[in-house]
């Protein structure tokens, strides 16, 4: 299969991971779920198949793809250096692409709602994820080693999205939006994964000595985007027992679903 086969299937991964975010609404449809409640444990038990998947699918091919035992000087300093500016980009999106930010720049222009903003922010927020799945697709174009690393990085990221679809649809809904509204929303937002899953899956494979970085980069926003957000959201609805039990059923099945593929 030629190395565009497999940005292809980049692409179509990220696509169903925006679906998934999109079907984040769909609990809101049975008002009994009480989904508003769970929402932190959700967030949690996402964080933790995220955090799986950076070390079991990035950080532990990066550190072993020369097929040798040991992991030489060069390779593991690549590898942290690339998972180091993943988590300094994620730092950057969350610190200067907010609703707070946009409202007082871009705002007075567009002259917009804030839930437009919201959204923009959301939509930024989402492209590190993108990244992480077309490094992963890029990944099995280069070499056999890598077979599967897009799939399970982007059944990680698709898990997660649930749970953010429905961060973005519990407030919409409060004010009276359909389901199908808020599932639009919510997909649309998660959009900029499959797109920038394209240069990424095409940049593994044209600068083949940057892949220990490019897979340490994907780790680092990932396990970044966990510690950073995942968890200090589900700590605002769920004890710190319950949000560490979470974490680690999620951590769990992502070991058990590597396991098994």
């Amino acid at each position: 299969m030629d190395h565009y086969s497999f940005m292809w299937q980049a692409v179509i991964a990220g696509l169903v991971a925006s679906v998934a975010c999109g079907c984040g609404a769909f609990p809101l449809a049975f008002k009994g779920l009480g989904v508003e409640r769970r929402l932190g444990a959700a967030y949690a038990f996402a964080g933790g198949l995220m955090f799986a998947a950076s070390f079991y699918n990035l950080l532990m091919p990066a550190l072993s793809g020369n097929g040798e035992d040991s992991v030489s000087w060069q390779e593991l300093l690549l590898t942290l250096g690339g998972m180091y500016f993943g988590c300094l980009t994620l730092s950057v999106v969350e610190r200067y692409v907010t609703p707070e930010r946009l409202e007082s720049t871009v705002g007075r222009w567009l002259h917009s709602p804030r839930e437009l903003l919201i959204f923009i922010a959301m939509a930024v927020h989402s492209i590190p994820e993108g990244l992480a799945v077309g490094v992963g697709y890029g990944a099995e174009g280069r070499s056999a080693d890598y077979e599967g690393l897009g799939l399970s990085i982007a059944l990680a990221i698709a898990i997660h999205n649930i749970p953010e679809g429905l961060a973005v649809a519990i407030p919409m809904r409060a004010r009276g939006a359909s389901i199908r509204a808020c599932f639009l929303a919510a997909f649309l937002t998660s959009l900029p994964q499959p797109l920038a899953a394209i240069p990424a899956s095409l940049a593994v494979w044209l600068f083949e000595p940057l892949m220990a970085p490019m897979l340490g980069f994907a780790a680092g926003a990932m396990m970044f985007l966990v510690v950073m957000e995942m968890l200090p959201e589900a700590l605002k609805t769920r004890s710190p027992g319950q949000t560490a039990w979470s974490f680690m059923l999620g951590f769990g099945l992502m070991v058990l679903v590597q396991v098994a593929l």
